[in-house]
């Protein structure tokens, strides 16, 4: 068994963790304009998705830009980073706030069409209802460079902090009003990156970016206690295992060889081809076993399990991001039958932080029938009345309009018919052929 580099560890944990910020320094590289949408555009374009307007009104027209950035990696040196900006088409007095959505898992480093990704279609939501809107592509993702980071804290609140900084310099030449509020959010890795940009941007205390509202959704908080358990069970997305191991080798260096060994033959050589950024993770769960834990080498599986100290162990703890307390209003939204990111990680975040004396903290479990894919629809409607309401200076934010709210609980519930009843149908044919079959 290879050692373990303790020493660089420690040293590396004490540079990650330390790295200044300078607000002072220029940090964007070049912008351009993608695509400028008209308010019937956007209308048109709802349509086309089945989105309603009463969950996301059309007020505006929207100007849609790329941007490359520059923000510090793991060594302290800049990198360029991506991301994706809407500004609102608004009156040049108008003074708006910023909302950052934070995107799920990918392996892809090309982003694709942002009109056929429903995650982006969040961000455009947002936008033409009069919030500035950010969507980061997170370290080695987009067309940034290096490598994307999975599930590491420090890298995910880095893009968001210098994508802010880089707008708040664009938005100068754009001649583009904002204000200090600031409303974060994301779903799965996002919510992750949600809560790991709270915390940074307000130990930060720029005066520029003050976090007014925050929204987790379904994310992996407890990474080494909740969500750690279904490596060792069929599990939907066994992919992440792999990619959350060579990203932190890549972080951390905590792996004195090459981190490939650790994998079974032919896994090894599996995960190197679609750890890539060409690949699809539908395609890698194809070629790996269903029990994450199964492509490690079973000498290491039993030192993780009964090394409470042992350094990649030790480096996901690092990387839970609930022991700490807002300032900020926090919604957790989440759905209890999550088969990909278990709701227990929403609450072990919730508990912790409320016994801790978190103030403005609230908890919604969305649904005991929806998965993981499911569940994100409602959650992003939650938080669009948490956002709203605060805006508005609503004192009560777990309320939205009654109307609205009866309508989409009508849509959820005829929703969660359609999940059961489907879930029954394919069920049903294989107890057929099994009766057939007996026969």
């Amino acid at each position: 068994m290879k050692k373990i580099k303790t020493l660089s560890l420690l040293v590396m944990s004490i540079f990650i963790f330390s790295t200044s910020i300078h607000a002072e320094d220029k940090y964007l590289v070049s912008y351009e304009l993608i695509k400028s949408m008209s308010k019937d555009e956007v209308v048109a374009y709802w349509k086309q998705n089945g989105i309603p307007k009463f969950i996301l009104p059309v007020e505006y027209g929207v100007d849609i830009y790329e941007i490359i950035y520059m923000a510090p990696w793991v060594d302290g040196t800049l990198i360029k980073a991506s991301g994706i900006y809407y500004v609102p088409k608004v009156k040049k007095e108008t003074v708006l706030p910023t909302t950052v959505y934070h995107h799920g898992t990918t392996l892809m480093r090309d982003r694709g069409d942002i009109f056929k990704n429903a995650q982006y279609g969040i961000a455009l939501g947002l936008a033409t209802d009069g919030y500035l809107s950010l969507v980061p592509d997170y370290y080695g993702l987009g067309k940034g460079e290096k490598t994307h980071l999975y599930q590491h804290v420090w890298s995910e609140a880095m893009s968001t902090i210098y994508m802010l900084y880089a707008v708040d310099e664009l938005n100068k030449t754009l001649n583009v009003k904002s204000n200090s509020d600031l409303y974060l959010t994301g779903y799965s890795q996002g919510g992750h990156a949600t809560l790991s940009a709270h915390k940074y941007i307000e130990e930060l205390n720029d005066p520029r970016f003050k976090v007014v509202a925050s929204a987790p959704m379904s994310g992996a908080y407890d990474m080494s206690g909740a969500q750690s358990k279904v490596m060792f069970e069929k599990y939907p997305q066994p992919f992440y295992l792999p990619y959350l191991l060579v990203s932190y080798q890549t972080a951390y260096n905590f792996w004195d060889g090459n981190i490939y060994e650790i994998f079974k033959t032919p896994y090894d050589s599996v995960t190197k081809i679609y750890l890539d950024g060409t690949h699809y993770y539908e395609d890698f769960n194809k070629a790996i076993p269903n029990i994450p834990a199964d492509i490690i080498k079973p000498q290491y599986v039993e030192e993780f399990k009964a090394n409470p100290n042992y350094p990649i162990k030790k480096r996901i703890e690092e990387n839970n991001i609930y022991e700490w307390i807002p300032k900020s209003p926090t919604l957790f939204c989440y759905c209890s039958s999550d088969d990909q990111v278990s709701g227990k990680n929403s609450e072990v975040a919730y508990n912790y932080m409320k016994k801790q004396g978190a103030k403005n903290i609230k908890i919604k479990n969305l649904s005991n029938i929806f998965d993981h894919n499911e569940c994100a629809m409602f959650a992003v409607i939650e938080t669009k009345f948490f956002f709203d309401n605060i805006r508005k200076g609503k004192k009560k934010t777990d309320k939205g309009n009654r109307f609205k709210r009866f309508l989409i609980a009508k849509h959820k519930n005829k929703e969660e018919q359609k999940v059961i009843a489907t879930r029954h149908e394919k069920q049903a044919p294989t107890e057929g052929l099994r009766t057939e079959a007996q026969k």
